[in-house]
């Protein structure tokens, strides 16, 4: 990916070659930071609040708090897309807890360090959405005890190392179960199976983080009429499944048309696929024009 022009970091905003932040940071040295990936549509974000709620209830949980409003902001972002043209943008923020502290102490939280970046665009391939992406079952599991499982934090090693295992196995994601062999979610997506005609996806508990376009896709299935239910998924669930499908905001509505050698369905997306993707474009463009 192309590096941007610009990027925000604690109030300056630089070419990313003189970016810096502090060795002593506690996201650098105990990985204590948050981040929010999300797009814009013509130079407009989709759900910018949604992404700026969860960072901040994250927050406080983990006690890293953000001092820029939602109001400024938008306003970096808007300034970076517009200064480094990119309108159809893949925006990453990141907040880490700034200077650490021993021990994190709740009263020595100090503001964080924002850092705000935004590039163009790299399409997953069209294909993937023609025919259906491939999808692993990893070994790595989703620990559901883990508090910090269930928020978007810099700690993303587990997740990079299964996808990292999925590309070698030349698939576009892997699957990661619990403790207790329930499906919780992709690397770096939420996951839904299609079985007689209801939609399913794990419930949060089963050790996943709540996607924004996770909920966007559950509220579409409310106004389509799709019964939708969130309950706990087996390796059996999964496999009986008639669609499977991946969500994020950087993929959108993914259909999967083969886990590993076992294909879904009829290794075409599903009708209930097909509509909820459709009807998750209407939605972006109905939230980013005008």
């Amino acid at each position: 990916m192309q590096s941007p022009e610009l990027m925000y970091v604690s109030g300056c905003f630089v070419p990313p070659r003189e970016a810096t932040v502090s060795a002593l940071d506690a996201g650098l040295l105990v990985g204590a930071g948050l981040f929010e990936t999300l797009r814009t549509y013509g130079g407009k974000p989709f759900r910018l609040d949604r992404h700026l709620a969860r960072l901040r209830a994250s927050g406080q949980i983990l006690r890293i708090f953000v001092k820029e409003s939602d109001a400024d902001i938008a306003a970096i972002l808007a300034r970076l897309v517009e200064t480094n043209g990119v309108p159809d943008a893949r925006v990453r923020l990141t907040a880490t807890r700034g200077p650490l502290t021993d021990p994190l102490e709740d009263d020595a939280a100090p503001p964080a360090t924002l850092l705000v970046t935004a590039g163009p665009m790299t399409p997953y391939p069209q294909e993937f959405y023609e025919r259906g992406a491939t999808a692993v079952v990893s070994d790595i599991r989703a620990n559901e005890t883990d508090p910090a499982v269930y928020h978007k934090t810099t700690g993303y090693m587990r997740n990079m190392l299964a996808l990292r295992d999925a590309h070698r196995a030349r698939a576009a994601e892997a699957l990661l179960f619990n403790t207790h062999n329930r499906l919780a979610e992709g690397a770096i997506s939420n996951v839904f199976v299609v079985r007689e005609g209801r939609l399913e996806t794990p419930p949060v508990e089963d050790g996943l983080l709540p996607g924004v376009t996770r909920q966007a896709v559950l509220e579409l299935a409310a106004e389509l009429d799709v019964p939708a239910e969130q309950r706990s998924l087996t390796i059996h669930a999964l496999l009986e499944a008639s669609e499977v499908f991946l969500t994020n905001s950087i993929m959108e509505v993914m259909p999967v048309g083969r886990i590993e050698a076992h294909g879904v369905g009829n290794g075409k997306p599903g009708p209930i696929t097909r509509r909820l993707a459709q009807a998750y474009k209407d939605l972006v463009a109905r939230e980013t024009t005008g």
